[in-house]
């Protein structure tokens, strides 16, 4: 279901279950200063987010997706101020904080829906959450009439490797990790994989039928 501004909460802590692994190299510190640190840097909108899916489990946040589309509707993040963030982590972490999430930045096409993280709870894996997450999004770009899907994961990330292999997702670029980054993430390389859309492919499909229809008529 779509983000409501009560689910903040919830969707963070479910959320650093996926972003703490990321951070935690840059940062050198634990979950809790890591959600602060999402927190008091507005780097997730909280009052409106288009790009946040829940799956939801008994009225709890068992999953969440973070997707980018050109056009996506968001409220204005809402941060504590540069000098009040520096004197509260210190201007190095920060920066180190700011070059990880300009890493992970993906440019997206007019017809593109990037998934940017998705993670199921801890508590609530092994019940096909993050099949059903999949059925919604496809169902999700369907109705924005985007053409393509696109994710990233690590090489070393076998078990999503492979999930999004069967939900029909191609791999189309990979890249490499430098020295450092194999260190942090214990990974070679980051992924790109791409699915499109069912409704695009039979919008295709249909087209290329009546081109070779109007073809066998001229004839």
């Amino acid at each position: 279901r779509p983000y409501k501004e009560k689910d903040f909460d919830e969707v963070l802590e479910v959320t650093m279950q996926l972003w703490n692994l990321k951070m935690k190299p840059f940062t050198r510190k634990n979950i809790k200063v890591n959600s602060n640190i999402i927190r008091d840097t507005g780097s997730i909108p909280k009052k409106i987010n288009e790009g946040i899916i829940i799956a939801e489990v008994d009225g709890h946040v068992a999953g969440v997706v973070h997707l980018d589309f050109k056009g996506k509707k968001e409220s204005k993040k809402v941060s504590l101020s540069n000098i009040k963030l520096i004197i509260k982590y210190g201007l190095i972490r920060l920066l180190k904080v700011q070059s990880m999430g300009r890493f992970f930045e993906h440019r997206i096409d007019d017809d593109e829906l990037h998934i940017h993280g998705i993670v199921v709870s801890d508590k609530y894996r092994g019940l096909g959450i993050g099949t059903s997450i999949f059925k919604y999004i496809e169902a999700f770009a369907k109705n924005k009439e985007l053409k393509k899907i696109t994710l990233e994961v690590l090489n070393t990330n076998e078990k999503a490797y492979s999930l999004y292999k069967r939900l029909g997702f191609l791999e189309f670029k990979i890249s490499k990790f430098n020295l450092k980054q194999k260190r942090y993430f214990k990974a070679d390389t980051h992924i790109y994989m791409v699915r499109e859309v069912k409704w695009y492919v039979r919008y295709i499909i249909k087209n290329v039928m009546i081109a070779i229809k109007n073809q066998i008529n001229l004839k």
